[in-house]
């Protein structure tokens, strides 16, 4: 029933069986078209597997050759920018946060994609449309989003004598501070990482009051919202961290509590679909799974406030088959495929369109529903201004991410790190 009324909502919105069909008449394309995709792979493994499959069954409807290379998350923007510097590579890339702005100029406007989208399905989550959006105009089409709550050990949290999830930063640096006594530490990365350093970096900073810029463009990071959040996050690193996370990237923390090594983690559903998938066993010789737990962000003096990083599907200029290109991301946007995909991935991916918040799929995996629950909870890089080409910069730089590095590496004071990060933005946002 829950299926049926998703389908009838689609439908609703104007993707009716007779749409689809249509939808999938084959355009014709010169003999010998090939289209080669890059995305991210290796997060969800059954997710991998069906873009695949979905890649292949387009290309022989439509006699086209169809390469998707799934490769490492922090290999995709060296890849994308030798792509764009030599223009030639992919026809499609994914990517990440609002990185493809950099490029605007290189890319192909695919407005037209994203507002029939927008039209059918009801509209973007808000930071998602941020992201693929420049000056008015669609540079890529938002895709999905992985969101990002806390991650925790539910056994070692009371046996720590943790009543509840911590409700603030400050209730977390004091129970933080039990587990890592106990042997379990919170497991961070602050690391040149484009993942989880910079989705704990932004939504730390936020809930401070924290912005790199206002409404008008003028760099404000130095305020005293940020020293607080400076200083306090030194107190917390010290109290309640694992030391190791500064040279972590985006698997290390993963790997540590798969391991038991730590506590808790911000991280998306990979943890827990590991877990399961592989049937991994905790201490007592019990489904590890049944022990995980996912919680919000804690709260700051400006409230609870999350990043969850979304995933773009950009077309370059130098494609030399971007009609092709265009149609493939369209069949791959429709509900039968972008349903299927979502399911498959086992909702490590949630989608940029709202509509897809009523998917049967969180029913598939009631444990990662609080994904879904917090996932409207997000804001653009770059906020309180746009998500423009020089917000990607500050993201690429891991300019905030080192600020809080700095810090917990005792490098520099919080006052010596806040005004290297003020130099910084300033160079970047007025260069």
């Amino acid at each position: 029933m829950k299926t049926a009324a998703f389908a009838t909502s689609l439908a609703a919105a104007g993707l009716g069986f007779e749409g689809i069909l249509a939808a999938r008449k084959a355009p014709a394309y010169a003999p010998g078209t090939a289209i080669h995709f890059l995305l991210l792979g290796g997060f969800s493994p059954p997710g991998d597997v069906e873009i695949l499959r979905q890649g292949t069954e387009w290309g022989k409807q439509n006699n086209v050759r169809v390469k998707i290379e799934q490769i490492n998350f922090n290999d995709i923007p060296a890849r994308a920018a030798a792509a764009m510097e030599s223009k030639q590579g992919p026809d499609i890339i994914q990517f990440f946060h609002n990185w493809q702005n950099q490029y605007a100029d290189a890319l192909v406007d695919v407005t037209d994609i994203c507002t029939a989208l927008e039209s059918k399905y009801g509209g973007y989550i808000d930071y998602a449309k941020a992201h693929a959006t420049l000056d008015g105009r669609f540079t890529g089409v938002p895709h999905t989003i992985v969101p990002h709550l806390y991650v925790a050990r539910r056994s070692y949290l009371e046996a720590a004598g943790t009543q509840h999830w911590p409700k603030t930063w400050e209730e977390l640096r004091r129970e933080g501070k039990k587990w890592k006594s106990a042997g379990h530490p919170i497991g961070q990365t602050v690391g040149h990482t484009a993942g989880d350093a910079v989705v704990f970096a932004y939504s730390y900073l936020w809930s401070f009051g924290a912005a790199e810029r206002d409404e008008k463009g003028r760099v404000i990071i130095g305020s005293k919202q940020t020293l607080e959040a400076l200083k306090f996050f030194k107190a917390l690193w010290d109290d309640a961290m694992d030391p190791a996370g500064p040279g972590w990237d985006d698997v290390s923390n993963n790997r540590a509590f798969l391991s038991g090594a730590i506590s808790a983690t911000t991280n998306a559903a990979s943890i827990y679909l590991t877990a399961s998938n592989q049937v991994i066993l905790d201490e007592r010789r019990q489904p590890l799974v049944n022990d995980i737990l996912h919680v919000p962000h804690p709260a700051g003096p400006a409230g609870v406030v999350h990043y969850h990083y979304s995933q773009q599907l950009g077309i370059p200029k130098y494609s030399k088959n971007v009609e092709a290109a265009k149609d493939l991301i369209r069949w791959l946007m429709e509900e039968n495929q972008l349903a299927t995909y979502l399911r498959r991935a086992q909702a490590y991916h949630a989608a940029a369109l709202k509509v897809y918040m009523k998917d049967p799929m969180w029913d598939m995996f009631p444990a990662l529903k609080p994904y879904r629950d917090h996932l409207l909870e997000g804001r653009h890089l770059g906020w309180k201004g746009p998500a423009d080409a020089r917000a990607a910069r500050v993201v690429q730089d891991y300019v905030l991410i080192d600020m809080l590095a700095n810090v917990a590496t005792g490098k520099m004071s919080p006052e010596e790190s806040l005004k290297w990060g003020e130099t910084r933005l300033k160079m970047i946002y007025r260069g």
